[in-house]
């Protein structure tokens, strides 16, 4: 049970406050500014926390060193890992800019990439599951899905900091988004897609392999993500369909739509989940600039795996080890 604001340290509830005073006062400067301008300020933003934040350097490089380093020179490397500060700074700014987005303006910022009529349909008409990942302008794929065609539910973490809460629901919820929390948010999300809707989830979300988790390989390493998505697909009977937003020459985003990925009566999750992480890493390999490499993705060690080939924040779990045995074929343990 979360702890009462009133009954937290003095200087937590300062943070809290001043948290909630910055945020507050950028949800109400930052649309006033050209969009131009908003992004400079996210290559400065981002420059400056990548200078700053020694911690989330080395998660990068360890990360990016892993995952790229046979392909990458050790200045390319370098180069990512200042631009993944960038872009994240980037898209966080777009996200309190956003609410100046209007539909008749559309053009302007994005443009629809649909790898197939099968996908072309999921778009354009919903009642789907859309399986994205932290790469590109992730909070404007969903925003702009819903300007042009209509809005989807989504699941958002609730902020330990309440009023932070609130400002980001508003932000999310523009053009008719229904953001929900997590709690009870399996029967809303069944019941708004048995109603003809659509719903987004992560597949790159990591959780602990206690929670409602299965164990799959990205970039070649065993990790433990979220299950949400494939989940809501295998007891609906919707097509899983993979999107991503991605960054333009020109400045717009790129809502690009992929196949829906194939789902038979006796796939599992864990197969389900790997099938649909397949099709999006080839697309975060061309643009390794735009995936969230701040994130710890390889948290855990396989068995048997040496600790020179994960990163080293990885460790040893009981319980991700048996995530692992149920991802291997019989015998093969």
């Amino acid at each position: 049970m979360a702890v009462p604001v009133s009954e937290l340290p003095w200087w937590l509830r300062l943070r809290f406050r001043l948290e909630h005073g910055l945020l507050a006062a950028a949800e109400g400067a930052i649309p006033c500014l050209p969009l131009g301008a908003v992004r400079v300020g996210g290559a400065v933003l981002g420059t400056v926390a990548w200078a700053l934040d020694g911690r989330g350097r080395r998660t990068i490089r360890a990360n990016l060193q892993m995952a790229l380093g046979a392909s990458r020179s050790p200045a390319e490397l370098r180069q990512l890992e200042r631009a993944n500060y960038r872009n994240f700074a980037r898209t966080f700014l777009e996200l309190f800019w956003g609410r100046r987005l209007r539909a008749e303006h559309w053009d302007r910022y994005f443009e629809l990439q649909c790898d197939s009529p099968a996908a072309e349909r999921a778009a354009k008409e919903g009642g789907c599951i859309f399986a994205t990942a932290h790469c590109g302008n992730f909070e404007w794929l969903s925003l702009g899905r819903a300007l042009r065609f209509g809005p989807s539910m989504i699941i958002a973490q609730d902020f330990k900091n309440p009023p932070l809460t609130g400002i980001f629901r508003r932000l999310r919820s523009l053009a008719g988004q229904v953001i929900i929390p997590q709690e009870g948010a399996m029967l809303r999300l069944f019941r708004h897609l048995r109603r003809g809707g659509s719903a987004a989830a992560l597949v790159d979300l990591n959780v602990h392999p206690d929670q409602s988790a299965v164990a799959i390989r990205r970039f070649g390493r065993w990790s433990s993500i979220s299950v949400l998505h494939v989940a809501l697909a295998a007891r609906t009977g919707l097509p899983l369909v993979p999107a991503l937003a991605l960054p333009l020459p020109d400045g717009r985003w790129q809502l690009r739509f992929m196949d829906p990925i194939p789902l038979a009566p006796d796939t599992s999750w864990q197969e389900a989940a790997q099938a649909c992480w397949d099709v999006i890493e080839p697309v975060l390999r061309e643009h390794p600039a735009h995936w969230m490499w701040l994130y710890k993705h390889w948290r855990y060690l396989p068995p048997g795996a040496a600790p020179s080939t994960y990163p080293p924040y990885a460790n040893r779990s009981r319980a991700f080890d048996k995530l692992y045995a149920q991802a291997q074929p019989p015998g093969q343990i």
